[in-house]
């Protein structure tokens, strides 16, 4: 999808976009640039909102998923007056608005499939106003030749996944998502009960990648990306940055006697994961089979010990892979050549970690407006009681001669893995990518690559890259971002004020500068510094000739090269002459 506009239409505003917000994006003369993969990185101080623009579209596509949902949990029944209704269509968090979009018509549309690529591209119109369901009109519809829209075709027309990502402790933009988690919960446990083959691809389109994912996201994308150490290796900025080449070995350990008790019969919650018909043309459709089939080793284990002399009397299936080209190779099979096939099981099986959660919580989760909601449920259990674990993790580090394991790796490391690692499982969909500050624990090195790192990821599918409508909003406080985009795709935010473009051409411009025009910068350098040449400055005033040069010689002994001392000794020489 690309986005066009988003206007916030309650009066009270939402959080810090006041009523009447109105953000622009591509722009109508632009629209031939829909595949080109150009992200908005929206800049400002602390608490200007920029944030708030994040977590009103994920509330918005939260709410309209879950109107079109095709496998809805039954307390999400309108109709049932009896229930105690968890979801209303009526009432969204962001509740009156305005989106409009552009999207790829790719699925849904069987009348469509022989229409020429030019038209392809549909341009939807969402509003919603208080106390109503919201209503997506389809702009350019007459040009596709359809008349009525069903349910299903507009959950084509949504985007296909919204995945988010916040570096710090922003509550309010993991709020849905979470939501979301307990909506693919219950459309497996709904299929647990009626012992239906499933397929780990979420119910929900939300998507959020918090730490606990990590390790599956990198585990994901270094065994199922192409690795061929050619210019065009799309991992090749895990290796020239962060200096992970591969994977040596690690363990996966799945729980495996985990009941689940419906109308009096119990029911395995890894059933729908484990059965295996062998359809034809297919290998296997048992997910906990395929993970047998590319180990080295596995085992059943009746008393595994998580901790040293402290053993659990639980029953846990023991996988362990140490990794070689044919690891990779069945890997690769099993899972179609897709890393985010085989990303979307480790997600699924980490969701299924909520089983714990009893319904009443979870009907009061879907109408709560309780922003600290992972502080309240306990999404993620002691390593004993959860349905995945992943252990002895090791890489080979360049520059190191013994492996390492994963978890030793900086922040910064851990961050960079993190936050390219998902964007690469996801970059081949129809999805809105939402950056919350993605990279605060860069070096700066790192900050100044980041986005070329996107891009050169991006740009590895030239066959598709025709095909495919991606949209990324990043905040940042970083001026390097700002440095990498050009102005068209820069947002600057004040608190109470429509954002707006910068003023000059962000592209190419120093950090310094930026960070004086877009952050107010007074100086370049800290405190401490400024006050120190201020100093100098009060000295060199009353300076005699016959002292410039030793005044120079302090200045350039205690005072580190930098705009300010340059000016300093600008106004020296031209005392002197």
């Amino acid at each position: 999808m690309k986005l066009l506009r988003l206007k916030i239409n309650q009066e009270e505003g939402f959080n810090s976009l006041f009523y009447g917000f109105e953000m622009h994006f591509l722009q109508s003369e632009n629209k031939d640039e829909a595949t080109v993969f150009n992200p908005y990185v929206l800049a400002g101080k602390n608490g200007s909102g920029k944030s708030n623009v994040l977590e009103a579209l994920s509330e918005i596509f939260y709410h309209l998923d879950c109107i079109y949902l095709s496998n809805k949990p039954s307390y999400f029944d309108e109709e049932d007056e009896k229930s105690s209704n968890s979801f209303d269509s009526k009432i969204s968090r962001v509740d009156a608005y305005e989106l409009e979009y552009l999207t790829f018509i790719t699925e849904g549309f069987p009348q469509l499939s022989n229409k020429k690529e030019e038209i392809q591209k549909a341009h939807i119109y969402i509003s919603k106003q208080i106390g109503e369901r919201p209503k997506l009109e389809w702009k350019n519809q007459d040009e596709f030749g359809v008349d009525v829209l069903l349910s299903h075709q507009i959950k084509f027309l949504l985007p296909e996944y919204v995945v988010g990502y916040a570096s710090g402790e922003n509550e309010t933009l993991s709020f849905p998502f979470f939501k979301s988690r307990f909506i693919q919960y219950d459309a497996y446990y709904s299929n647990l009960i009626t012992e239906s083959i499933i397929d780990p691809s979420p119910e929900s389109s939300l998507i959020y990648v918090d730490k606990s994912y990590s390790q599956f996201i990198l585990l994901a994308n270094l065994l199922m990306q192409p690795n061929d150490d050619s210019e065009k290796d799309i991992l090749s900025p895990f290796k020239e940055y962060v200096g992970v080449e591969a994977i040596d070995s690690f363990r996966l350990i799945i729980k495996t006697d985990i009941l689940k008790e419906f109308q009096g019969k119990k029911y395995p919650i890894l059933k729908n994961l484990d059965f295996d018909t062998k359809r034809k043309g297919k290998n296997t459709d048992s997910y906990i089979e395929k993970l047998k089939k590319c180990a080295t080793t596995w085992y059943e284990e009746d008393n595994y010990d998580f901790y040293e002399n402290e053993f659990n009397n639980s029953s846990f299936l023991i996988l362990d892979y140490k990794v070689n080209p044919a690891t990779i190779k069945a890997f690769q099979f099993h899972f179609e050549d897709n890393p985010l096939k085989l990303f979307e099981l480790f997600q699924l099986l980490l969701i299924l970690e909520i089983h714990s959660v009893n319904q009443e919580s979870k009907n009061n989760t879907y109408a709560t407006e309780n922003i600290f909601l992972s502080e309240s449920i306990n999404f993620r259990p002691i390593e004993s009681k959860r349905v995945l674990n992943i252990k002895n993790f090791e890489i080979k580090k360049k520059g190191l001669e013994k492996n390492i394991y994963t978890k030793v790796l900086s922040d910064g490391e851990h961050q960079f893995l993190h936050s390219l690692g998902l964007c690469l499982l996801f970059k081949d969909t129809r999805s809105l990518f939402l950056l919350d500050e993605p990279e605060t624990h860069f070096n700066p090195s790192w900050k100044a690559k980041f986005l070329s790192s996107l891009r050169f990821c991006f740009e590895q599918e030239e066959e598709n890259s025709n095909q495919t409508m991606r949209e990324m909003l990043i905040t940042t406080h970083s001026p390097y971002l700002l440095s990498d985009s050009d102005s068209q795709y820069v947002q600057v935010f004040k608190k109470g004020e429509a954002p707006f473009h910068p003023d000059f051409q962000t592209f190419g411009t120093s950090i310094n500068s930026i960070g004086i025009k877009i952050f107010n910068m007074p100086n370049t350098v800290g405190k401490v510094a400024q006050k120190r040449i201020q100093e100098l400055r009060e000295e060199f005033e009353h300076l005699e000739g016959e002292h410039y040069d030793a005044f120079i010689s302090k200045v350039k002994t205690e005072i580190g090269e930098s705009v300010e001392r340059l000016l300093l000794l600008n106004d020296v020489y031209k005392k002197m002459k």
